[in-house]
């Protein structure tokens, strides 16, 4: 099972990085909160409708409070705060640094399986873990964007709750999975996901660029994408990843965004790949063969 669940999580990674790709060619000029919620809005509507024809009602049944509890709690570190964060450190120091710091999150989360599960991995996992982090890094490092001094510290400490977040919101759906299957845990973390930004369009009076968002064909276009591509498939996935396999294993193969976007750089793009792109690339790959053993 642990195999089905490590190909879940890379086929969540996978739906994640398609969507990137969508996002960033039909949501240039675009409020990036305002997408945000409308992805989140409309994928708790899409998923409600897949739970409807799937003959188990409105929400899911038989869930006991506390995974309702650990659930909506997952939807609201995970996609309010998390992606808030994520947001707020490429606006402070740039895309590759904050990526960077966020490529840590699976030691974040296998420190805290650790801790809350009393989950262990083996020496073989452990080095093929940090094989795919390793090989993260060497592709989204380097020179980077640059950032004024005032912003650096900011900007690392946004990047640093990011991937703590995403720890955190891996170990809270974990928690919560033993009672819902994976489209059920899916539609409760989106409420908590709705609740979340909801708080987060009020506070940051955004609630004009979601309209904005809204009215504009391309981000029609986008949020559509996210909450099909990245929501619908790509949660989905991810929650049945957290199901079957160890929590860091998932976390770690979750994270290979930067690396399956290079076929699509290459290929579709037409973008230069460069030395340190291709070993990176082989060195996750030969980590993440290593984690389906």
């Amino acid at each position: 099972m642990e195999q089905w669940g490590a190909l879940a999580a890379l086929g969540a990674a996978a739906m994640w990085t398609v969507n990137s790709v969508i996002m960033e060619r039909r949501g240039i000029g675009l409020d990036s909160r305002g997408l945000n919620a409308g992805r989140i809005f409309l994928g708790l509507l899409l998923i409600t409708l897949v739970h409807l024809l799937r003959g188990h009602g409105m929400f899911p049944q038989a869930v006991g409070a506390d995974a309702w509890l650990w659930l909506l709690l997952s939807g609201v570190i995970g996609f309010a705060a998390g992606d808030s964060l994520l947001v707020s450190g490429f606006l402070s120091i740039g895309a590759r640094l904050t990526l960077l710091v966020f490529s840590f999150s699976p030691v974040l989360t296998a420190i805290l399986s650790y801790l809350l599960f009393g989950e262990t991995l083996g020496l073989f996992k452990i080095i093929g873990m940090l094989l795919v982090i390793g090989g993260i890094m060497l592709v989204i490092g380097g020179k980077g964007e640059k950032a004024q001094s005032a912003d650096m510290a900011r900007g690392l400490l946004f990047a640093f709750l990011a991937a703590l977040a995403q720890a955190a919101s891996n170990i809270t759906s974990k928690m919560g999975l033993s009672q819902v299957d994976a489209i059920g845990a899916t539609q409760i973390r989106l409420i908590g996901g709705v609740i979340g930004i909801v708080v987060v369009l009020a506070m940051g009076g955004a609630w004009d660029k979601l309209r904005a968002v809204l009215r504009s064909p391309n981000g029609r276009l986008t949020i559509l994408s996210g909450a099909c591509i990245g929501t619908l498939l790509g949660v989905v996935l991810s929650m049945t990843a957290l199901q079957l396999t160890k929590a860091a294993i998932a976390s770690t193969l979750m994270t290979t965004m930067p690396v399956l976007i290079l076929p699509i750089s290459r290929f579709i793009l037409k973008e230069q790949l460069h030395a340190k792109d291709i070993l990176g690339a082989a060195i996750c790959v030969a980590g993440s063969a290593i984690l389906f053993l």
